[in-house]
This record gives structure tokens, sequence and C-alpha cells, in this order.
């Protein structure tokens, strides 16, 4: 081995590629090979995942290989994705993402002997499907639409008395079961949000503030939420765009102008940082020295020359609290300089002397 073998850079891996990947996994599927299908979905699902899809295929392949702990684990993070639909599941009479994750839960939860949870996920993917059924049915009521409205209404009620009572999470549920009624409800998705922000759950906050946005763009609260939760995540600089974009929407909203005060404090605080951290000119006029009387060998002190230490090690703290190096500044007079070169002379005359009287000898 070579003594600078340690030099020697490892070639740098090709970017992976999700849709082959993917199409390895898909094909795996096919051959009923679930023990590799489930590696690349791994692999799928280490990246930054943007679609629910990679997590539910991965809990098919759990499902199929008795993971039943991780299907379970998979289908809970499907369901906080926004919800939409879904093709090639009739069979199950399984139309959207959510309905076909719940489809999921209740076997993986019948599988581990939980029968009260897969039941109640059955009952949540059923009322799914059974609102988008009646909507796409020739026989649709308005009867029918109207109390669909009204369930949802009521679980949103349900979640308005748990929010008071500040658990978060019971109101949360409570809100995406109005949602599996009446998923294009815009008050039901802003109180989901709410309890999100409350739970500090940012990006699960920010997918139903945007919905909030498409469903209705002239509502001012949905900008509102999606400038809280993007300073929550200290994304300052975007909160505030949207905050200032509210703020043309509603002028006289106190709540908007309060929050937007503090985004844009928060953002001139980081800019004077930044400032602070470039090299600092010395713009400050320098201060006339006292006049001092004449010394003793009759000469001014006006060519005195100033000399000043800036390698020192000591520190101080400025007024902005940062450590800088403190310069020292001696003064060095004509006197001192005369002195100095009469010590050193009669220090080489007595040199000399002592020399002399050492070679008379020898």
């Amino acid at each position: 081995m070579s003594m600078f073998s340690f030099m020697k850079k490892e070639p740098e891996l090709p970017p992976i590629d999700p849709t082959l990947v993917l199409a390895e996994a898909q094909e795996c599927l096919k051959e009923k090979d679930f023990d590799s299908a489930l590696e690349k979905f791994d692999l799928l699902c280490s990246l930054s995942v943007q679609s629910p899809l990679p997590l539910l295929s991965r809990a098919t392949c759990r499902l199929q290989l008795k993971k039943y702990e991780g299907v379970l684990e998979d289908c809970e993070k499907v369901l906080m994705f926004l919800n939409s639909d879904i093709e090639g599941h009739e069979e199950e009479s399984c139309t959207t993402v959510h309905s076909l994750a719940l489809m999921r839960m209740a076997k993986a939860h019948k599988e581990l002997g939980n029968l009260d949870s897969a039941k109640s996920s059955l009952m949540r993917k059923n009322a799914i499907e059974h609102k988008l059924g009646r909507s796409r049915a020739d026989d649709i009521t308005e009867d029918a639409v109207e109390k669909e409205r009204e369930t949802a209404e009521e679980w949103k009620e349900k979640g308005n008395i748990e929010y008071k009572k500040e658990n978060w999470t019971l109101a949360l549920e409570y809100y995406k079961n109005g949602l599996g009624y009446d998923m294009y409800n815009s008050k039901l998705h802003s109180n989901a949000c709410m309890a999100l922000i409350k739970l500090r759950r940012w990006s699960q906050a920010l997918k139903h503030a945007e919905q909030c946005i498409a469903l209705e763009p002239t509502w001012v609260k949905g900008y509102y939420m999606k400038g809280l939760i993007l300073s929550g995540e200290s994304k300052i600089e975007q909160a505030q765009v949207v905050l200032r974009q509210a703020a043309k929407m509603e002028p006289g909203n106190t709540q908007i102008k309060a929050l937007l005060d503090e985004v844009e404090s928060r953002v001139e605080y980081v800019e004077s940082r930044l400032r602070r951290r470039k090299p600092a000119k010395d713009k400050e006029p320098k201060q006339p020295e006292p006049q001092r009387a004449a010394d003793d060998s009759g000469n001014d002190n006006d060519n005195d020359q100033a000399v000043e230490d800036v390698d020192s090690d000591e520190e101080y703290c400025d007024d902005d609290g940062c450590r800088t190096p403190k310069k020292i500044t001696l003064r060095v007079t004509r006197k001192d300089v005369i002195n100095t070169a009469m010590e050193l002379a009669a220090a080489a005359v007595g040199v000399a002397v002592v020399w002399w009287f050492v070679t008379q000898r020898d």
C-alpha cells in the first residue's frame, strides 16, 4: 500500500434517480418479490418524500411480509398528506389515497388483534368512499349533500370543544373526521391547521393552510396561517412576503399587522447581524491630542510619535457585544529617544575602556 494512498479520493456515487428506483420496485412487485420491492421502496422513502405514493406502496409490501407495525406507521404518514384520487384499486372499493391507506390499516389492525381500531379505520374509509360515491352517482340529491355537510359540521363543533380545552390532538382527529365527509370545507382545513400549529407540526399545517388559500383565495386567514407557519419554521423572509400580501388584503387587521411587525423586526435583526460581520471601517474622526507643557530639555511634545500595538492578544467586549482586539497606544517622546541614545553611547564607551585595559595587560 502506498504511503500516499489516503490522499486518493473515493469516486463519487451518481445521484439516485427516483423514477428508475420506482420502476425497479414495480417490476419486483409484478414478480411478487416483496423483499426486493421493500428494499427499493425503503430507498425511495429515505429521499425527500413529496408524495404519499412511495409510503403507500411500502405499506403494501410490508402487509404482504406481515410487518404490520410498519404498515401502520407508513399509513399514518400517508394520512398526513392531503387526500387525492387514485386509480387501480376499484376491487377494494378505494378511489382515494386516504381510503386505501385506511384499508391497509384496517387489515394490519385485524392481524394484530386490534379489532376496535380495525373497525374504526373501516368506518373512516367507508365515510370517504360514501361521500365520493354519492357525489359521482347520477341520482344524487340535495338532501344527501346537505346531510353530509351537517355531519361534517357536527365533527367540526366537537373539534372546537376540544380545541377550547387545549386538547389539540383530539380536536385534530375530529376535524379530520369532518374532512372525511366534506374534504372541500375550508373552515375544517383552517381549524385543522390551527390545531397542527399548536402541536408545532409545521409541514402538515402548511398543507392545510395552502388548501385554505386554494379553496378561498380571498379569505385572508389562509395567508395569515401560512405566514405564522413560515415564521415558526424560521423562514422569516418567506413569511414576510406572505404577510405583506395579507396586509394588503386587509389593511386594518391588527392581528396580521402585529405578526408582520414581529417578522420584519426579526428580518432587520438578522440583516444587521450580517452587516456587523463585515469588516467595519473606522469612520470616527480622530480626537485631537491634549496640549502638554514643554519638558525639561526645552523640546516641545508636538513631535511625539504614536505607536499602536495591534498584535496584542488582549481582547474586550465592545458595545455590540463582539470580542475584538484591543489597541494599546504608547507615547514615545524626543526626550526618551535622546536619553536612550546617551545610555547606549555610555555603554559603548564602557565596553571600549574595558577592552583597552585587557589588551594592555596582555
